[in-house]
């Protein structure tokens, strides 16, 4: 396609100027389908289930399987294989419904396009694009498919996902006649997944989906694999190592009963078999997995989408939050409240993007007249109303605000378009902050450049000034003037642009070129005026602001505006408190080192905001805190923004703002572009971290309370307490529900009050592990007494030899699993705060929990009291007096950790003070 002319494209895909219609859209996706890519190398679903085996607890249980098939115990051995299965099921169906999941929030961050249909310009999904759309392109956009290029104005494009080659290409339009030309080579092409690093464009799509460069690349491809998170490997890492220490224990079991009490083979291995299952944190790695995923849902539905599970632990942690202020500490609805032309200060009524309002009272209608027809001319926004009736802005909402503004001026958009039709642009970049494009007059075939800027660098290009409907001499009384009324605007928290224009005579083109130079345009400008505009405060601002701040997160503005602008904002939020507040600017940026930076940035009661600035300063400021030890959190919407996203801990990108460059580079995407959101995220990150705490004290706990009970009772010479059918029944039946209660628990009092957690800390502290350890044996012992009790009530004597058909054995080793259930049950609510009350947390306030309990308890009474169960798992039932003297004792762990927690506040009075989240 890269030799074909325009005409022969048009005719090729059957389209036009105007684009396809509806029913041609239509017709077009039923032959070619979605644009999307489709990876076919995915793995089969009973590759997907088998891997569930291919675990060591698995393996672990599959043994004791075999072992107890070899000691005659088939029931045994079926049981054990059935709660495998039933495990590897779970953990399949869970995974299925996470890709399901990430499927669903991956429609929520399709990406749109701009497209020309039936002469309008419209944004869609960039999955309906079809062949012969006609797409338009701008700075930061992913590119949405392959397409010939119609029009361009300096467009460069990052192909480094396709060719490799990281410097930019500059594109054009021009056929190339050679036959066989490389990607790379491609000029007058744009290819599906590179993104525009500068200008705009105007291209018709040739290929989609699989049919795309891309999509060739993609279909060689296999399916990528997924990282562990940090504490997933943790995890893993301590049950490979409890894994190992269970085959240890196990084998010195097996040698002290076999070889040196001289007990059958066969029994010593399943007592040995018992030691494994109970030590063995089976329902470990899926309770993880499925709280882990739980928590990045509650993150989805709380409009903050994690695109990676590592990115949940990191959040809890996050030191400092950099903030752009337009559409994230504002509305991001921008409203022209003031203007400054001919020497007069004129306010505009009315907000937002709706149509109603009007400029005050005044002489210079001149003047308003050429200031709005600039605003208007040198601007890529539309302003429109939507099929609910609501007035919107597509584009730009700086320039959105622009058109409306020019409109209560009475300016007729559509006619001003028609008459002066663009002939070409000089794109806006943050080097020099300013936008120019070049006009024809239909009428008189004149041409004149439109301009807008920031005041202080379109003041610098300026020579004349335009006044009661003449253009004068700008001098430096009239400049300062201009500059004071730029200051003024400013300290009223407005942004501030400036417009000017230029009769061009035919100069403006170097020879040899065709296009306009900013060089020789931008120069001898003629000063039209200002215009303020306010975004308005989101109103959940300033709270969030208090709650980042008590939970020691430091925040620090960062944006493109002028220093006084943004230090008046930062002061009306609540981000800046103290007079001696810093403004750093741009300027002072470029000449400062990042280590100086960063001694700056360490002054701990230093208010710094930095103003002026673009986007590879993000960068220096977020190595500069990087340097300190700082975990930052950066937001970003630009395509420059992105280096500066990769490299902070937490990139955040603008879900309605953001261009797809910046999301690709994020960490975290906020679907309503608010700073409010961020810091829910964190509160929400800390939570899901607590509460990940919580069920491993308590999975590890209950672990150990049944490694000594069974441990303990092999080394008395007692018959074991315990079997591993009941053991398996405990951890991947009861267990599991009320561990991931757990994991939805609601946050702990005071959990935004508390100093970010530190990344260096391990979830197995020395302490938490002498915790839990601590638990476990007193779980063991209740459960131990408990068994012994019960045996010697009902006749049993030391030394006396007991099978497991035996009443007396049957009575006692089920009285150990009901007590053994209840315990952990009452663990489980322990288990919701190391350090506070349960009766200060709420007892009602996890109804989860409670649902998980007694589901687990009618369980329990089902597995002693129903004879199928009672023949499968060697139970026996209880009477009411028992239940209820069971009942009681389980309870008794929460008394036990009530008091041991009364005793710790009072040795650490002073904890909470200092205490990470």
């Amino acid at each position: 396609m890269h030799q074909k002319t325009l005409p022969e494209l048009y005719k090729i895909f059957q389209t036009s100027e105007k684009g396809l219609n509806e029913k041609e859209v239509q017709k077009k996706m039923e032959e070619y389908g979605e644009n999307i890519i489709q990876v076919k190398k995915k793995k089969s679903w009973v590759r997907a289930f088998l891997e569930e085996f291919a675990d060591l607890m698995v393996i672990i249980l599959i043994a004791a399987a075999i072992i107890a098939g070899i000691a005659n115990e088939p029931t045994d051995a079926a049981v054990i294989m059935f709660i495998v299965f039933l495990n590897a099921t779970i953990g399949f169906l869970q995974k299925y419904k996470a890709e399901k999941a990430l499927e669903a929030l991956q429609k929520m961050l399709s990406p749109h396009a701009k497209v020309i249909r039936e002469g309008k310009v419209k944004e869609i999904e960039a999955r309906f694009l079809v062949p012969g759309d006609i797409i338009l392109l701008s700075e930061g956009d992913k590119i949405p498919a392959d397409a010939r290029l119609l029009e361009e104005r300096e467009l460069q494009v990052d192909e480094s996902p396709l060719t490799g080659e990281s410097v930019p290409v500059e594109k054009n339009v021009e056929s190339i006649q050679r036959e066989k030309v490389s990607v790379g080579e491609k000029i007058n092409t744009v290819f599906m997944g590179t993104a525009v690093t500068h200008g705009t464009a105007k291209a018709l799509v040739i290929g989609i989906g699989m049919k795309t460069e891309f999509g060739q690349i993609a279909n060689l491809t296999g399916t990528t694999v997924k990282d562990k998170s940090p504490l997933q490997k943790e995890l893993f890492k301590i049950g490979v190592f409890v894994g190992k220490i269970t085959l240890v224990i196990s084998l010195i079991v097996l040698a002290i009963e076999w070889l040196w009490q001289g007990k059958e083979f066969v029994q010593t291995l399943l007592f040995a078999t018992s030691i494994a299952v109970a030590a063995v944190p089976e329902g470990l790695p899926a309770t993880v997995t499925i709280a882990l995923a739980i928590g990045v849902q509650r993150l989805a539905q709380k409009k903050s989408i994690m695109k990676k599970l590592t990115s949940v632990e990191t959040l809890g942690s996050t030191t400092v939050i950099c903030s752009d202020k337009t559409g994230t500490l504002t509305k991001n609805e921008m409203t022209v409240v003031e203007a400054y032309v001919n020497g007069e200060n004129i306010s505009i009524s009315g907000s937002g993007y709706h149509p109603e309002g009007k400029w005050a009272n005044t002489k210079s209608i001149k003047s308003i007249e050429a200031l709005c027809l600039t605003a208007v001319l040198c601007n890529n926004s539309k302003w429109d109303q939507n099929k609910e009736g609501e007035w919107r802005i597509i584009g730009d909402p700086t320039e959105g605000s622009l058109l409306v503004a020019s409109s209560k001026a009475g300016l007729s958009l559509e006619g001003t378009l028609e008459h002066f039709k663009r002939i070409d642009e000089m794109p806006f970049d943050s080097t020099r902050k300013m936008m120019t494009t070049i006009h024809e007059n239909e009428k008189t075939k004149a041409r004149t450049a439109h301009l807008k800027g920031a005041p202080d660098e379109v003041l610098k290009i300026c020579t004349h000034l335009y006044e009661k409907g003449a253009i004068v001499k700008l001098t430096p009384e009239k400049r300062k003037q201009i500059e004071t009324m730029t200051q003024k605007m400013a300290k009223k928290a407005l942004r501030v642009l400036a417009f000017a224009t230029r009769e061009l005579k035919g100069e403006g083109i170097p020879k040899g070129k065709k296009g306009y130079s900013k060089a020789l345009v931008e120069t001898d400008m003629v000063f039209l005026g200002l215009m303020g505009m306010m975004d308005p405060a989101r109103p959940e601002i300033e709270g969030a602001v208090q709650i980042a701040k008590k939970a020691g997160i430091k925040i620090i503005m960062v944006t493109g505006d002028h220093g006084i602008t943004a230090l008046a904002i930062a002061q009306s939020l609540g981000i800046v408190t103290t007079r001696d507040a810093r403004v750093i600017l741009g300027t002072e940026l470029e000449e400062m080192s990042e280590t100086k930076l960063s001694q700056l940035l360490s002054k701990k009661n230093q208010e710094i905001l930095f103003a002026r600035v673009s986007p590879e300063h993000k960068l220096k400021i977020v190595g500069a805190l990087k340097k300190n030890g700082e975990i930052v959190a950066m937001t970003g919407d630009g395509v420059n923004d992105a280096p500066a996203l990769k490299r902070a801990d937490i990139g955040i990108a603008m879900g309605i703002t953001g261009t797809d460059v910046s999301k690709e580079a994020a960490d975290m995407i906020l679907v309503d572009d608010s700073f409010g959101t961020i810091v829910n995220a964190v509160e929400e990150g800390r939570t899901i971290y607590q509460n990940l705490k919580k069920f491993v004290f308590f999975i590890f706990s209950c672990n150990i309370g049944e490694l000594v009970t069974v441990f303990t009772g092999i080394l008395l010479g007692i018959p074991a307490p315990l079997t591993a059918i009941l053991i398996l029944c405990v951890n991947l039946g009861t267990d599991v529900l009320p561990a991931l209660a757990l994991g939805v628990d609601p946050p702990e009092p005071g959990i935004m009050t508390k100093k970010p957690r530190s990344q260096k800390d391990h979830i197995m502290k020395k302490r938490f592990v002498w915790h839990f350890t601590y638990l476990g044996f007193v779980i063991g012992g209740i459960v131990l007494a408990a068994y012994l009790w019960t045996l010697y009530r009902y006749g049993w004597s030391w030394g006396m030899n007991l099978g497991e058909e035996n009443l007396i054995y049957l009575k006692a080793s089920t009285s150990a699993f009901v007590l053994l259930v209840f315990v952990q049950m009452a663990n489980a609510m322990n288990c919701r705060s190391l350090s506070q009350s349960i009766f200060t947390l709420g007892l009602f306030s996890n109804r989860w929990l409670w649902g998980a309990i007694l589901t687990s308890i009618v369980t329990i009474i089902l597995f002693v009291e129903i004879p199928f169960f009672q023949k499968a798992l060697h139970t026996t039932s209880l009477s009411l007096q028992e239940w209820l003297m069971l009942s009681v004792l389980g309870l008794s762990i929460i008394l036990v950790e009530e008091l041991r927690k009364i005793i710790q506040s009072k040795l650490y009075s002073k904890e909470p003070k200092t205490k990470n989240a």
